[in-house]
């Protein structure tokens, strides 16, 4: 699955891909995308033009890792930062994640859309928690 992140333009959509082996070899084949415009999905299916035969290859080079989620036999392999883990995933997963001061920690991310009072409610809560902490741990 490759996730392409939301621009000013386009929300975030995600195009899903199947390995299937044919007479040219291994090659992708389009099953699912969220596109807005189904003319903007489907660039990875065929056999891989750009990489030689490998067809993960080219989408590992074009959309970049941080954008796909590899499954095999419904197991995540690969899960990139930015990337869905299924199409139309609810629950929330943990990933590291950079603050602004540098630091390296586990970050909770809600695969999701959600309104905007959902968005100012789960924004109130960090807020909140995050005050917690500086108060009961203050550094020295």
């Amino acid at each position: 699955m490759v996730t392409y992140e939301a621009t000013d333009r386009v929300p975030r959509w995600t195009e899903t891909y199947e390995v299937k082996d044919g007479a040219d070899g291994r090659a992708l084949r389009l099953v699912d995308h969220t596109a807005p415009d189904a003319t903007l999905a489907g660039w990875f299916a065929g056999p891989p033009d750009l990489y030689g035969g490998d067809p993960f290859e080219t989408p590992w080079m074009e959309a970049g890792p941080d954008r796909l989620a590899i499954l095999r036999d419904g197991r995540v392999v690969h899960q990139g930062r930015h990337a869905l883990a299924r199409p139309g995933a609810a629950d929330p997963r943990v990933t590291m994640a950079a603050g602004a001061d540098g630091t390296m920690g586990l970050a909770v991310v809600q695969e999701r859309e959600c309104t905007p009072a959902e968005a100012d409610d789960l924004l109130a809560k960090v807020v909140s928690r995050a005050q917690e902490i500086v108060r009961d741990h203050p550094r020295p």
